[in-house]
C-alpha cells in the first residue's frame, strides 16, 4: 500500500524517494495487484510504451533487453509427464546461470541488469505450468514459444515436432447466392488440414522427422460450434455480416467475429431502404450510406409479403435488411408477432422518420409531498426532498422523468430515497441501474451508507461470470450494470419487464443511432428516469434521444423536433414542452445560503520563458512552412506553455525558472499550506499530471494522487485523500473527474490548462464545490504569455478571452455548447497574428 501521510513525510527526502512516486503513479492506475506486485504481463506492456518506460527506470527496475541463445532438452516421452530443461547462453557461449545472476526474466550481470525477451520468459512459464489437460498439449506449447524464442530443440522434439495451434481465420466462401461456407483457415495448408479434422490433435511424417499439431482448449471449442454451423443458407448469409454473434450467441471466441464483416466488405451488399427526403425531393436511400435506392415498392412489398417472418430478403442483386421502420413504410402491418429479430440486437420503432412509438402518462397528474421513509441513514436538504417527491409523483401517474439537478445537489441521494419507498410498497423488483461502469462501486458505496436495507439487494452485472438466465436476474431486487454490458445483453434484458429502469449519466446514451441508446430505449419498464446534469453537450438532438428513452413520443419524431427547435432555435418553446418531464436546480438557485461562497480569481498572468520562447518559435516556423498543422500546434503549444519538460530532448537541461506556471503554482501551493488546505489541480496532459506529481511531491513531501482515464481505483484514492490530514493535492483530468466525484475536503481549484468547453470546467470545480463543503472555494486559471511570438496572445490568451465569453451559455445546459467551432474560432484567431 501507498505511505501514509506521515511516512510519506518522514521519506520523502530519502535518496531515490523517486522510486516510490514511480510505484505511486502504478499503483494509482491499478497496475499494482492486491498483493502490492507489479504482474509480468504488465511490466512487458509497460515496456513497450515511451511514457511508462521511465517509470521503470525510475524503479530501477531492468529495461535493456539481452538476447540469449539456447536449447531446450526434453526427459519423459509427452504421452506420460513431460519434463523440461532450458540452458540460456550468452553470446560467448557461456551458461547465464554460470557468469549471472538470473532472476526469471531478470538477469543481472556485475552492476548491469537486463530483461529477457518476453517468449522466453513465457517458455519459462510454460515449462513451470501444470496447467494442461495432457502432456501432448503441454510438449505443443513449449515447443511453440521455444521456436518464437529462437531456442534450439533437441533431438527428440526436432524429430518429433510439435506445434500448437491457438489462431485461425475464418473465410466465408459463397458457393452461390443461397449456400456460404465458413472456412477455418491456418497459417499454412497442413495447419489447415488439421484444423478441420477432428480431435484437435493430428500428425505427419516427413522421412525421419513427424510434425505433431495439437490445438489450443479454445481453438477446439470454437471449432466445434463453427463446424455446427459450417454452411449457412439464405436470409442467414446477411444475417451472418450484420451480426455475427446472433449466429453464435454466448460465447467468446479465440478468433474476433466481428472482423468478419470488415474482411467481406464488398463480398455481398446488404441494403437499409427509408423513404425520406433529401434536398427538397422524396425517395429510397439507404438508412446507412444514404445512397439513392431503385426500390419498386410493390416489388419490394411482394417479396417482403413471402418471406414473413426473415430479418434479410433477397432483392435485385443484394439482400434487403427488413427492420419494422421498412415495414410501416410500406404499409405492411404484422400483428401477429412473429416477426424475429436479429439475435442479440433488438430492433426498435425509433420514432426518428415518424412518430411510431407514443406512451402516455396521466395528463392530469399532480405534484404532492411523499414521506421519507424512516430507513433512509440521512437528513435530507429541501431541495431534495422536492426532487424524491417529484420522482414518487411522476411513477405513481406513470410518467418518466429527467432529472437534470445541477452537478453536486445529490441527485443519487433523491433517487436511492425513491427506491427504498419502492421496496415499501413492493414495486422494486425487478429494477435496472444503468451507468457508467466507473459510478458503480460509487453507488453501491451510497446505498450502503444511505440505505443500508438495500445493501444486499444489489447484484452487479459486469465481467465474464456474469448470470446470463432471466429468471435469475428477475430475482434481484436492483441490477446495476454499465451502458456498454447492456447493449452486449440486450436480449437477456429485453426479456424481463422492469419495475423501474434508472439511467444515470444519461448523456452516455445521446446518439439516437447508437447502439446504447437503442438498446436502454428497448427495455420494458414501468417507471424510467434519467439523471444527468449535461443533458445536452453538442447537440439538441442529444437531449431528444434522452428523452425518447424517458417518454417516448413527448418531443415528437426526431425529424418534426430537428424542424420545430433545432433548426428554429425556438428554446422557449422547447422549454415548456419539456417542463413536465424536466427537473434541474442550480447551487445558485438552492444552495445560495447553504455553500460557502465561491470565487472565480482573476486569472494569473506569466511570461514565457527563454526555452518556451525557442520551442514556440520552432513551432511556428513549421506551421509557416506547411510542416505542421495549426490545429495539431496549438496542442503542442498548450502543453508546452504547462511544462516544457515535454520534450525530452530538453528535459535534463531545465530549471524552475525554464517553467514560470509551475513555478507560479509552487508559490500559490506555498500559501495554501500556510492555511493547510486542500488543492485540486485539473489539467487533461498525462505528461504535465507526471511531471507535477513529482515536483509538487519533493518540494511538499506529500503524496500527489493522479486521476485519469487510467484510473481503476477512483473511490478508493478520492477517500484516502479525502481522509488526509492537512495540506494536500491531487491532480486530476477533467473529463475522467467531471463526474461521480465527491472532493469536498478541498477548497482550492486550480486549472492548470483550460479546457475547450467551460461547461466541463464547471464539472470540475463541483468537486469540491458542493454539498458538504464548509469552506469559501477559490478557483484559480494561471495563464502564459509570450508577447515575443504572439503579440496579439498566446493560445492560451485566446481560449480564456474567448471561454469567458461564453460562460453564460455554458450555464444553460439545454443550448448546445459547439466545442468544434470554438476551436476553430480559436484556431483563426490565432493565425492573425502570424
Amino acid at each position: 500500500m501507498p505511505f501514509s501521510d506521515t511516512d510519506f513525510r518522514e521519506r520523502f527526502q530519502w535518496h531515490g524517494f523517486d522510486a516510490y512516486l514511480a510505484y505511486e503513479q502504478l499503483y494509482e492506475i491499478g497496475l499494482i495487484d492486491e498483493d502490492q506486485l507489479l504482474p509480468l504481463e504488465q511490466y512487458y506492456d509497460l515496456l513497450e510504451d515511451e511514457e511508462t518506460i521511465d517509470v521503470l527506470n525510475t524503479l530501477g527496475l531492468p529495461t535493456k533487453n539481452i538476447t540469449p541463445k539456447g536449447i531446450l532438452k526434453i526427459s519423459n516421452t509427452p504421452a506420460t509427464n513431460p519434463e523440461f530443461q532450458l540452458t540460456l547462453r550468452n553470446e560467448n557461449g557461456e551458461v547465464l546461470k554460470q557468469i549471472a545472476n538470473v532472476q526469471m526474466p531478470f538477469v543481472f550481470i556485475n552492476s548491469e541488469k537486463f530483461v529477457l525477451p518476453k517468449d522466453v520468459w513465457l517458455l519459462h512459464e510454460a515449462i513451470l505450468s501444470s496447467d494442461f489437460s495432457t502432456g501432448y498439449e503441454k510438449t505443443a506449447k513449449v515447443s511453440e514459444y521455444a521456436r518464437k524464442a529462437n531456442i534450439e530443440l533437441d533431438d527428440f522434439l526436432t524429430r518429433e515436432n510439435y506445434h500448437y495451434i491457438d489462431k485461425y481465420e475464418v473465410v466465408p466462401e459463397l458457393h452461390n447466392s443461397d449456400l456460404m461456407e465458413l472456412k477455418i483457415v491456418g497459417e499454412d495448408e497442413i495447419i489447415t488440414e488439421h484444423l478441420n479434422s477432428s480431435g484437435g490433435v493430428s500428425s505427419i511424417r516427413k522421412g525421419m522427422t513427424r510434425e505433431r499439431y495439437q490445438s489450443s482448449p479454445e481453438v477446439k471449442a470454437d471449432l466445434e460450434l463453427i463446424h455446427k454451423k459450417k454452411y449457412l443458407r439464405g436470409h442467414e448469409i446477411p444475417q451472418f455480416f450484420e451480426n455475427p454473434y446472433s449466429l453464435f450467441p454466448e460465447h467468446n471466441f479465440v478468433f474476433d467475429l466481428e472482423k468478419f464483416s470488415d474482411r467481406v466488405t464488398g463480398f455481398i451488399e446488404i441494403k437499409k431502404p427509408r423513404m425520406m427526403q433529401k434536398e427538397g425531393k422524396w425517395g429510397w436511400f439507404d438508412n446507412e450510406t444514404g445512397e439513392s435506392l431503385d426500390v419498386d415498392e410493390d416489388e419490394l412489398k411482394t417479396v417482403i409479403s413471402k418471406n414473413p417472418d426473415k430479418n434479410f430478403v433477397p432483392y435485385k442483386n443484394s439482400w434487403i435488411y427488413v427492420d419494422k421502420a421498412l415495414r410501416k413504410q410500406l404499409g405492411l402491418v404484422d400483428d401477429s408477432g412473429s416477426e424475429k429479430q436479429p439475435k442479440l440486437v433488438l430492433d426498435i420503432l425509433d420514432n426518428e422518420e415518424k412518430l411510431d412509438y407514443i406512451e402516455a402518462g396521466n395528463e392530469k397528474r399532480k405534484f404532492k409531498e411523499y414521506d421519507i421513509p424512516t430507513q433512509l441513514k440521512a437528513d435530507l436538504f429541501d431541495h431534495q426532498k422536492e426532487g424524491y417527491s417529484w420522482i414518487c409523483s411522476l411513477e405513481e401517474n406513470g410518467v418518466g422523468g429527467l432529472l437534470a439537478d445541477d452537478m453536486g445537489l445529490g441527485k443519487t441521494i433523491q433517487v436511492i430515497t425513491f427506491l427504498l419507498r419502492q421496496r415499501q410498497r413492493n414495486s422494486l423488483k425487478p429494477s435496472l441501474i444503468v451507468l457508467p461502469i466507473a459510478l458503480i462501486e460509487n453507488w453501491v458505496n451510497e446505498i450502503s451508507k444511505f440505505a443500508p436495507e438495500l445493501k444486499n439487494s444489489i447484484y452487479v452485472h459486469q465481467g465474464g461470470g456474469r448470470i446470463k438466465n432471466v429468471s435469475k436476474l428477475e430475482n434481484f431486487e436492483l441490477i446495476f450494470t454499465s451502458y456498454d454490458t447492456l447493449k452486449i445483453d440486450q436480449l437477456l434484458f429485453g426479456q424481463i419487464h422492469f419495475k423501474n429502469i434508472i439511467a444515470d449519466e444519461a448523456q452516455n446514451v445521446k446518439s439516437h443511432s447508437s447502439q446504447r441508446s437503442r438498446a436502454i430505449r428497448a427495455m420494458k419498464g414501468d417507471f424510467r428516469l434519467a439523471m444527468t446534469g449535461t443533458p445536452v453537450e453538442n447537440s439538441l438532438e442529444e437531449l431528444w434521444t434522452i428523452m425518447d428513452f424517458v417518454q417516448p413520443g413527448a418531443m415528437s419524431a426526431l425529424s418534426e423536433f430537428r424542424r420545430k427547435y433545432i433548426k428554429s432555435e425556438n428554446y422557449d418553446e422547447l422549454m415548456e414542452l419539456l417542463k413536465p418531464y424536466y427537473l434541474r436546480r442550480t447551487k445558485d438557485e438552492v444552495l445560495k445560503d447553504k455553500l460557502p461562497a465561491k470565487h472565480l480569481l482573476p486569472p494569473k498572468y506569466v511570461q514565457a520563458s527563454t526555452v518556451q520562447q525557442q520551442l514556440a518559435h520552432s513551432m511556428m516556423v513549421n506551421v509557416k512552412s506547411g510542416k505542421a498543422n495549426v490545429l495539431n500546434v496549438l496542442t503542442n503549444l498548450r502543453q508546452m506553455y504547462a511544462h516544457p519538460g515535454i520534450f525530452e530532448h530538453v528535459n535534463e537541461h531545465l530549471s524552475i525558472n525554464d517553467a514560470p506556471k509551475l513555478k507560479e503554482v509552487l508559490s500559490l501551493l506555498e500559501d495554501i499550506k500556510k492555511k493547510n488546505e486542500k488543492v485540486l489541480i485539473f489539467t487533461e496532459f498525462r505528461k504535465i499530471h507526471a511531471i507535477l506529481k513529482r515536483e509538487i511531491a519533493l518540494k511538499f513531501g506529500i503524496s500527489v494522487p493522479v486521476i485519469d482515464g487510467d484510473t481503476k481505483n477512483r473511490p478508493e484514492v478520492v477517500d484516502r485523500f479525502n481522509k488526509t490530514a492537512g495540506f494536500a493535492v491531487i491532480l486530476l483530468s477533467p473529463k475522467a473527474a467531471g463526474v461521480g466525484l465527491t472532493i469536498t475536503s478541498a477548497n482550492h481549484v486550480i486549472h492548470y490548462t483550460r479546457w475547450w468547453n467551460p461547461a466541463v470546467e464547471n464539472q470540475a470545480t463541483d468537486r469540491a464545490y458542493r454539498i458538504g463543503q464548509q469552506k469559501e472555494v477559490f478557483v484559480y486559471q494561471i495563464i502564459t504569455q509570450d508577447p515575443r511570438n504572439f503579440p496579439r496572445g498566446t493560445v492560451e490568451e485566446i481560449m480564456h478571452e474567448m471561454l469567458s465569453v461564453k460562460s453564460d451559455l455554458a450555464n444553460n445546459v439545454i443550448i448546445p455548447f459547439d466545442t468544434s467551432t470554438l476551436q476553430q474560432q480559436v484556431a483563426e484567431a490565432f493565425s492573425k497574428q502570424n
